[in-house]
């Protein structure tokens, strides 16, 4: 045995840690204590000690007030244990209190110490994890703590025998890491790996992504809607690096292991979720293989703890929101007056769309049906709407078996009034239900067995519309063409609408209400996820071998049903319009159209698709020599998805993916650290003999803090570790389904012929053609990191600089015509690059000022820039033209603004524009002449600005506890985004509404400012200029946001909080909420974000 080694000193006097050091490297044994117990700097004789681990120490700790205890290969060094047997004189007022020590997996921990609250009285834990201690009455409990586990508080109350399970302290080199199928001690990981603690992820919201934004590095997440059911974030690990879009360039979530979506991930409550790790490096989801390229989310869900009674937790909230920004816009009689002024602006001498008396009529508010003055959005929003959420947990266990269960309610309401002439919901109610159901049982010694189950239920009501197209058409209504509705007519029915013939929607336009009012959608969602796991020992075959498996079935449906009916909508006829006696107007409606009815409309849609998850995996872990550690894993893996309502011959055939995956790591006396992976992946995806990929990766380590000569520097320099990898990724999602196959329409279009190229009946097209060399993205990512704790790991830094090139990116040809002159069908080929490289910073500072008094703050940093190498663009006669060379989503093809024109000389020096439009005028936008041939035209075109998905993201806060009272508070900002301001512009051939921005900055006669926010007016003629694509229309969307805010006080049996999101924004960006940016179609026209007010109780029992 080890222990029984004999071990010599260098030198006759030396440090406690040097001794514990020598000790170490001599036997491969592991020394263990607590330093914040243990005064390792203390320094000792050993001149002449030699011997036997047991003799030595003995020695050694005599007279130092320590002892030690050898369990196993771990020596557990604590104080020694303070004699508190009493006289017999001290009568009744000592008591004797014995209790046993056990970690979450009923392991007993041997050496802990155990104090009495208040006194300097201690013992400590023995090999089977039991003490004795002799405490004085009025002492009501005992702090128990333990090296690399959370110090713990245990009342005694009426108790002679106590059982105390820790938690591990997840602030210590100990904490244990989940990575790819499986875990790792935190030490050991050398992948590009964050570890995100749950307690940052409960924020009163209720979507589980809307809490990722500047809270884990790595992370660019953005939300650009406030609908209830559809507000989650959209985000990406580490940025965008492909050309595809949607789940092409989404992280692979995994749920317990089960492939899952992000709207799963938004119904998990915090309460579930046991730890939540993102992998990001090559070596962190090369075992992912074909679908790890995007980096990869997993999450594992609670168990409960072995030999713990029932422990009950509720969480009960009710929230207030409102927008936190709502878009501007000018009242009616402005409308009025810019819309007459933008006619004369282009067309002199044509009628003006309001004559004077409608406007004056408007401004003294003569009759509300002739004159209407709409504010559409007062009519149909209210400015304060009220939500409620609760979860109620239960988990605990007995000697072979652990258990939790959880159950999680939202209800989230719209903003929409009640709208009497609706006598069905018109405003949106969405509740949704989660329930997880986890349980884990020993049949053996060797065999465990797991189930797991998860059930998310959606209830959504709302209106037949979607709510944000409701927002945007309430933006951008007429507020002085028709009343919302008219008087009840004599001896009708329905409701007479306002309208106005002639508009562009079957000869009317738009009246939000009435489209409001028209009737409701139901949708009922149910997505059940099932895993099972078994985990075998198989030491009786060679030691340290396991095997797991897991096989897992998520099902998904979905019902929806639309009820509504076409409004009657009205006008008031001109011709019998007058004004009587008294001075009230006398007229007769006129039916706009024919179709409206009263009886409502029935349609149902179903959705669903199932998925089918197997994994098996063989594991071997040794430790050899105690110095050498080896673990090694081989998976086996397969995956089926299908779609239960199936809308093509493609979707009826499912997604399949087969592959195995292997892992080897080796350190060595935990200072050097090795790591292989590989994952060899099948898709159906692809073309027999190109459907499997190899993706090997590495990784090295070095945890320089380990070291001997480091031994002076701990005390500053907790911890050092340096860390690289490099490997490959593949990504087998893209735009196209079975590329290698030409895929035909039967009756997709008709061909055109002769001089008026008349169109033949619909027949076949080609809408992809195959290329049987289709094959995997492929994405060469490399790594390099830094891990820094100082001060006793009170402050720990983590950085990560990363590179990764992205190749065979699946693109249709642009450089090739398509054929046939119908449609856009071109052949596919793995010819795309993209470049991405960033930095992911994480800054953690935590110090226990007083036993009372607790403060934290942490600072994260994400910037991620990509760079577009290769998309197959057609030969450009300018360098400028291409987008190559650019990042990813930015604006173009575009012009570039010089202003607008300040008069008749700036023009005429200027390029011809004639091109764009001839009638040039002053308070036009001016161009610039970028190839130098004095005209400005196509080959003036660039691509423009920042990309629209931000390349930084930040986030700092803190927290402070004293004694029951905690503060915290959060920031999240980004920056290196443009806004594209899109469909901002008035009139039309909708007669839209006018934003306040414009009608507060615009170039007319009387502001000649060639700086203005906005040109000279347009209507639909005469309007090309302005209509182009350019940077005049691009805008700064950095800001900085107060995220979150909470204050709470922890009673005996509860806690009381109150929190806030979204409080605060500090931009240059001034029209709508910048985080929407250019969402709804580049004009912020969307169902806005919410600041939330939260009031939260929280009980545990």
């Amino acid at each position: 045995m080890e222990a029984q080694k004999n071990i010599t000193f260098k030198g006759d006097r030396i440090t406690l840690k040097s001794a514990f050091s020598t000790i170490e490297q001599q036997t491969g044994m592991s020394v263990d204590y607590d330093g914040k117990i243990i005064d390792v700097g203390k320094t000792i004789d050993t001149k002449n000690i030699k011997g036997t681990v047991d003799n030595v120490l003995t020695e050694i700790l005599k007279g130092t007030g320590y002892t030690h205890v050898i369990n196993g290969s771990h020596i557990i060094i604590n104080i020694v244990t303070v004699n508190t047997k009493r006289k017999k004189s001290s009568g009744n007022n000592g008591k004797k209190i014995s209790g046993v020590v056990k970690d979450a997996n009923g392991e007993p921990i041997v050496g802990a110490t155990v104090t009495g609250h208040g006194t300097s009285i201690r013992t400590v834990t023995d090999v089977d994890g039991h003490y004795t201690i002799n405490l004085p009455r009025n002492v009501n409990s005992v702090e128990i703590s333990y090296i690399g586990f959370e110090t713990q508080n245990t009342t005694i109350g009426n108790q002679n025998n106590i059982t105390t399970t820790m938690t591990e302290d997840t602030n210590g080199l100990s904490e244990i890491v989940v990575v790819g199928f499986g875990t790792q001690k935190k030490e050991s990981v050398i992948g590009a790996i964050q570890q995100v603690k749950v307690s940052e992820l409960k924020l009163p919201t209720s979507n589980l992504t809307n809490n990722f934004a500047g809270r884990i590095a790595g992370i660019i997440s953005v939300q650009k809607t406030g609908e209830p059911g559809a507000d989650g974030s959209n985000f990406w690990i580490r940025g965008v690096g492909t050309f595809a879009s949607g789940s092409a360039q989404a992280p692979l979530i995994l749920i317990d292991g089960t492939e899952s979506s992000s709207y799963d991930l938004n119904a998990l409550a915090p309460e579930v979720i046991e730890s939540f790790s993102v992998l990001k490096d090559a070596t962190a989801t090369a075992l992912y293989g074909s679908r790890g390229a995007n980096g990869v989310l997993l999450i594992t869900t609670k168990s409960g703890a072995r030999n713990e009674k029932a422990v009950i937790n509720i969480r009960l909230e009710q929230r207030f929101s409102r927008p936190t920004q709502i878009p501007e816009l000018a009242d009616g009689v402005t409308y009025m007056k810019m819309f007459n002024e933008a006619i004369q602006n282009r067309t002199p001498g044509v009628p003006n769309q309001f004559s004077d008396d409608q406007i004056a009529g408007t401004i003294a508010n003569k009759n509300p049906y002739l004159y209407p003055n709409n504010n559409w959005y007062d009519i149909i929003f209210k400015n304060l709407t009220s939500n409620q959420a609760g979860n109620i947990n239960v988990s605990g266990g007995g000697k072979n078996m652990d258990y939790f269960v959880s159950a999680t309610f939202n209800n989230d309401m719209g903003l929409i009034k009640e709208i009497k002439e609706n006598p069905l919901k018109n405003n949106i109610q969405n509740i949704r239900y989660s329930f997880q159901a986890n349980v884990n049982t020993n049949l053996t010694k060797t065999t465990k067995f797991g189930v797991k189950l998860n059930v998310q239920i959606q209830d959504y009501t709302g209106p037949s519309s979607s709510v944000s197209s409701i927002f945007e058409r309430v933006m951008q209504a007429q507020p002085t063409y028709f009343p919302v509705k008219f008087p009840q007519q004599t001896g009708t029915s329905y409701i007479a609408w306002g309208n106005k013939s002639g508009g562009p929607q079957k000869n009317r336009f738009a009246n939000p209400y009435a489209e409001l009012a028209s009737g409701i959608e139901e949708m009922f969602r149910i997505t059940t996820m099932a895993t099972v796991t078994l985990d075998q020992k198989l030491n009786m075959l060679t030691k340290g071998l396991s095997l797991n498996a897991m096989f897992s079935l998520k099902h998904f449906s979905s019902t929806t049903i639309n009820r509504t009916y076409v409004p009657h909508y009205f006008e008031i006829n001109p011709n019998t319009l007058s004004q009587n006696e008294s001075g009230e107007y006398d007229y007769e409606l006129r039916p706009i159209n024919t179709d409206g009815s009263e009886a409502l409309s029935f349609n149902r849609n179903y959705s669903g698709d199932r998925l089918f998850n197997f994994n098996v995996i063989l594991n071997y872990s040794r430790l050899f020599a105690e110095k050498h550690d080896v673990n090694a894993q081989f998976i086996y893996l397969q995956r089926g998805v299908y779609s239960s309502y199936p809308s093509s011959y493609n979707a009826s055939l499912g997604v399949l993916n087969q592959g195995v995956a292997g892992r080897l790591t080796y350190d060595y006396a935990k200072r050097y650290f090795v790591e292989f992976n590989f994952g060899y992946n099948g898709s159906d995806n692809f073309s027999k003999g190109k459907r499997f990929g190899f993706f090997p990766s590495v990784a090295l380590g070095y945890l320089i803090s380990n070291e001997k000569f480091f031994e002076p520097l701990l005390g500053t320099i907790s911890m050092l570790k340096i860390r690289g990898s490099y490997g490959t990724v593949g990504n087998s999602n893209s735009d196209v389904r079975f590329p290698g196959y030409t895929n035909v329409n039967m009756s997709g279009a008709g061909y055109g012929f002769g001089e008026n190229f008349v169109q033949t009946e619909k027949g076949a097209i080609i809408t992809n053609y195959g290329n049987e060399n289709a094959t995997w993205e492929v994405a060469k990512k490399g790594n390099i990191g830094i891990e820094l704790g100082l001060f006793d790991h009170k402050l720990k830094l983590i950085a990560d600089l990363y590179h990764e090139k992205r190749n065979n990116i699946m693109l249709q040809r642009r450089t090739l015509p398509s054929t046939l002159g119908i449609g856009t069908a071109t052949p596919v080929a793995n010819v795309g690059k993209v470049t991405n490289k960033g930095v992911d910073i994480t800054l953690e500072y935590n110090n226990a000022i007083r036993k009372d008094f607790i403060i934290s703050a942490k600072g994260n940093f994400t910037y991620a820039i990509n760079k577009i190498e290769d998309r197959d663009e057609p030969f450009y006669q300018y360098d400028y033209q291409y987008e190559r060379g650019g990042s990813l989503n930015r604006i173009g093809p575009a012009y570039v603004s010089l202003g607008l024109f300040a008069d008749e000389d700036d023009i005429a020096n200027s390029p011809s524009q004639a091109s764009i439009m001839p009638n040039i005028r002053p308070g036009d936008i001016k161009y610039k002449d970028l190839n130098g041939d004095n005209v400005i035209n196509e080959y003036d075109k660039t691509y423009v600005g920042k990309p629209t998905i931000p390349q930084i993201v930040y986030g700092f806060g803190f927290s402070i506890q004293y004694k029951r009272f905690d503060f915290s508070s959060f920031f999240q900002g980004v920056a290196q985004e443009s806004i594209y301001l899109n469909s901002i512009h008035p009139f039309g051939v909708y007669h839209q509404n006018v934003l306040k921005f414009v009608a507060n900055d615009y170039w007319s006669e009387t502001n000649p400012n060639p700086n203005a926010r906005y040109p000279r007016l347009s209507h639909n003629v005469d309007y090309e200029n302005t209509q182009q694509t350019s940077t005049y229309w691009l805008r700064n969307g950095s800001f900085l946001r107060l995220k979150n805010m909470e204050v709470g006080y922890t009673f005996k049996f509860f806690r009381a909080y109150v929190s806030a999101t979204n409080l605060l924004t500090f931009t240059p960006f001034k029209y709508w909420d910048p985080e929407i940016g250019s969402g709804g179609s580049g004009n912020g026209l969307v169902y806005p974000l919410q600041k939330v007010i939260n009031i939260g109780l929280q009980f545990n029992l």
